[in-house]
């Protein structure tokens, strides 16, 4: 039996952290799995059953500080690569990619790129795409950019798994208490993700008072990590506090994503972003700004033809919406003597998607039904088929 070990720098609540653990699970029945962190905190996991080596060189501060840690963490991992006899190595996010890639003890080594900012990054890019003998991207548009920008042969696309029967079962638990906020007969967007800026979340909460205006009634769950104080004061100057739930971290989201009305994105930028995925799979209709990766192909077959929309378009399994400004706005604009907030023009797009999803009730169902057939492209088994022949190749 081959040896596989699967690098990342902790197992806190995030998309690859996530990616890494499922990646174990689905390859223990076929290969002798490790898992190795940088840090044991915050895990937010099961990884009951697994093997999992923590090398204890968690972030620290400073520049000197960090060289040192990627030196030390690159010599730890290749001791331990050659202690387990590794066969392959696969790493997922920055920190554990640059440390895979100046190892030395695997036979093949593997980085995993899952956000665009790292394709930006040239120096970290030519890094990896050097010492790696693999990379993989998990969209088609950073597999396309990085073999344009770098000149890369050795890459592929390899698409984020999601493990639609387990979210659909996950969705069906949850505390009914909690639950109330979705039970009236109110229509409820949801949204997913950590408090990061690269998030947009200010951008939702606008687009969401001009909804208000129109929907008295509806309201806007937020589901991630973090305080959220900064969006909590835009909430009250927006006068839609009352509305909105900020749920903080939740080990099972779906529960809550299930009773949602709409999935809706607001993103400066993503790789492949999970939750659009496990939104589609549990059959809610999703509406998505046009960021610079991701959406347009999740949402539509031809992802090029998606890319280059400016404006609201009905794509094959969602809507998409322009993609909106980089430049956090906590400020409440208002006009005509406070009755109306004053809106960017992608904030006012996206508030007309989520209000004709809210209202069209054609348009719902029409997105209920093919996002549960969509998601089943992005199975864990059809991720398992391609990531063993890559390994095996």
């Amino acid at each position: 039996m081959k040896n596989v070990m699967l690098i990342t720098p902790m197992l806190h609540q995030g998309g690859f952290e996530r990616i890494c653990v499922m990646t174990a699970r689905l390859l223990e029945a076929d290969y002798d799995v490790t898992i190795v962190v940088f840090s044991m905190e915050d895990i937010a996991f099961d990884i009951s059953n697994l093997k999992v080596i923590n090398l204890d060189l968690k972030s620290r501060p400073g520049r000197l500080a960090k060289v040192i840690n990627v030196l030390r963490r690159s010599r730890k991992l290749t001791k331990l690569q050659k202690n387990l006899n590794t066969d392959v190595s696969y790493s997922f996010g920055m920190t554990a990619n640059i440390a895979n890639a100046l190892t030395g003890g695997a036979k093949k080594k593997i980085c995993a790129c899952h956000s665009f900012e790292e394709i930006k990054n040239g120096r970290y890019m030519k890094l990896i795409g050097k010492k790696a003998d693999l990379l993989f991207c998990c969209a088609k548009k950073m597999t396309d950019l990085a073999v344009k920008q770098y000149g890369f042969s050795n890459i592929e696309t390899l698409w984020n798994p999601c493990d639609t029967e387990e979210v659909r079962e996950q969705s069906r638990k949850g505390n009914k208490e909690e639950l109330i906020f979705f039970e009236e007969e109110k229509p409820v967007f949801v949204s997913m993700g950590r408090e990061d800026e690269v998030k947009g979340f200010w951008h939702l909460l606008k687009a969401f008072r001009r909804v208000s205006e129109s929907l008295p009634d509806a309201k806007l769950a937020v589901i991630g990590e973090g305080s959220f104080e900064k969006y909590k004061a835009l909430a009250r100057d927006l006068q839609i506090e009352e509305r909105i739930w900020f749920t903080g971290l939740k080990k099972n989201p779906f529960p809550y994503l299930a009773k949602g009305k709409a999935y809706v994105l607001s993103s400066i930028s993503e790789g492949l972003p999970n939750a659009l995925v496990e939104a589609l799979s549990l059959s809610l209709p999703v509406i998505s700004v046009n960021c610079l990766s991701g959406p347009a192909e999740i949402l539509h077959e031809n992802w090029q033809e998606a890319e280059e929309k400016k404006e609201y378009f009905e794509a094959d399994y969602g809507i998409l919406t322009p993609a909106v400004s980089q430049t956090p706005d906590f400020q409440a604009k208002w006009q005509n003597e406070g009755k109306l907030i004053k809106l960017e023009k992608e904030e006012e797009i996206l508030a007309e998607a989520m209000l004709r999803i809210a209202t069209d009730e054609e348009l719902c169902r029409h997105y209920k039904e093919r996002g549960s057939c969509r998601a089943e492209d992005f199975s864990k088994e059809k991720y398992k088929k391609k990531l063993i022949a890559d390994m095996e190749g």
